[in-house]
């Protein structure tokens, strides 16, 4: 009997009233990017064989890394949900946006509510609270940073308190019985030129975890996951780099230790398992510096948006006169929530041009950029686009062409057998 047979098979005997989901995110993977990929990549290759793949799933607007969880998390847009980017202005600044800011239920939230076991092992904008078993990213400690960034930044008191949770005693002891350690390597005893690969380490280090609790006696109904530095790799390397393939190569990999351990456990036809990207990548040929550009405004680069604090038109008007010259526009910000339209605005740049600081002591309005590749594009371009697969008892075999972001998360909840009533969205399929 052929390994697909086999699987197919187990699937069959499993008892079809049986809701549990695993859900991992992959940062940054295309649809594009998964496609060209999926020869080398049989575990993700063989959920898609025998689930449910969306061949372009959009992202979230502005297409970053905490919109596109949220997104996932909640089936909102992010003028709903609060997270429109990866800083969020208060007052007249810019600060990392935390969990504390989602604005809407998430989906762990709900199927706490709902009296379902729920753990979180590293997928970023998920309460603690909102869990039955919560561990933090690798990346948010006392300051986050992510394999791709130069300088830790400090955490905010909503990262602080997720960073700083106890996963308890249950977490230990599951880490035990699959003769695994509880505790993670520490990323500050890195020394800067291995943090990339310390990132990877870190992915590898939750995918054993996560196989250790979803195999353990009393597993979750749901786990959430992420992998996080195949979307360093790029940003440093380049849109589909040597690296950046390997760096992906290593994330099907980490997939495929779950799955194993599944199999191994004799458990694996109870799971429904989701995995998805949070956005796309796309390569970047130029960076304009907007600050040197206009000087004096509180700004945020997000890829190829800008987001700009014009307290008055007259600011705005003449950004957009002083941008104008390199193809910059202004998108509608209706991507916003409503509160922050009058002060904050939203510029979009040139294909293949994105949003960052100048080098220390340059006063150039452009040049070569430090991030290769990037995302966070005007909305609608391909390169956004990610890749989604589901495979388990209830996914029905097929695929689709395209769906929205907002459609995702009533999926999960289809998934999970909560209702989809109250989301903006229908499921991208319903569960047989």
């Amino acid at each position: 009997m052929g390994y697909r047979t086999f699987i197919h098979t187990l699937y069959q005997m499993v008892d079809m009233a049986h809701n549990k989901l695993l859900v991992i995110m992959i940062d940054g993977i295309s649809a594009e990017d998964y496609a060209l990929s999926a020869a080398r990549l049989p575990h993700l290759r063989g959920l898609a064989e025998r689930g449910f793949r969306v061949h372009n799933l959009h992202a979230e607007v502005i297409g970053v890394s905490l919109p596109g969880r949220t997104s996932i998390l909640t089936g909102a847009t992010a003028d709903v949900s609060g997270v429109y980017a990866n800083y969020l202005l208060e007052g007249d600044t810019f600060r990392y946006a935390t969990p504390d800011d989602v604005r809407v239920p998430t989906l762990p939230a709900r199927a706490t509510a709902a009296g379902l076991d729920v753990a979180c092992l590293g997928f970023g904008m998920v309460r603690p609270e909102d869990t039955t078993l919560f561990k933090a990213p690798w990346w948010a400690g006392e300051t986050i940073q992510r394999g791709r960034d130069a300088e830790p930044q400090p955490a905010s008191p909503g990262l602080l308190r997720a960073a700083r949770h106890d996963p308890g005693e249950r977490f230990r002891e599951m880490c035990q019985q699959a003769g695994l350690t509880p505790d993670q390597p520490v990323f500050d005893t890195f020394p800067d030129a291995y943090k990339p690969f310390f990132g990877l380490v870190a992915d590898h280090w939750m995918a054993d975890r996560v196989g250790a609790v979803a195999t353990a006696a009393a597993a979750p109904d749901l786990i959430l996951t992420e992998f996080l530095i195949t979307d360093s790799f790029q940003h440093d390397t380049g849109y589909r780099s040597g690296l950046a393939q390997w760096a992906l190569e290593q994330a099907d990999l980490a997939v495929g230790k779950i799955l194993q351990r599944l199999a191994a456990a004799g458990v694996l036809a109870q799971w429904h398992v989701a995995v998805l990207s949070d956005h796309g990548h796309s390569p970047i040929a130029t960076a304009l510096y907007p600050r040197n550009i206009y000087p004096g405004l509180t700004m945020l680069c997000e890829g190829s948006f800008l987001l700009a604090l014009c307290d008055e038109a007259a600011q705005h008007a003449a950004l957009t006169a002083a941008l104008a010259p390199y193809g910059v526009q202004p998108y509608p910000n209706t991507c916003l929530p409503p509160e922050l339209r009058q002060r904050l605005h939203t510029f979009v740049a040139p294909q293949q041009v994105a949003f960052e600081d100048a080098p220390a002591g340059s006063t150039a309005h452009s040049g070569p950029p430090a991030m290769i590749s990037s995302h966070g594009l005007r909305p609608g371009a391909p390169g956004d686009d990610r890749f989604a697969l589901f495979a388990g008892p209830r996914v029905p075999p097929g695929h689709c062409a395209t769906a929205a972001a907002v459609q995702v998360a009533p999926t999960l909840a289809a998934l999970l057998g909560l209702s989809t009533a109250d989301y903006a969205a229908a499921p991208i399929f319903m569960p047989v």
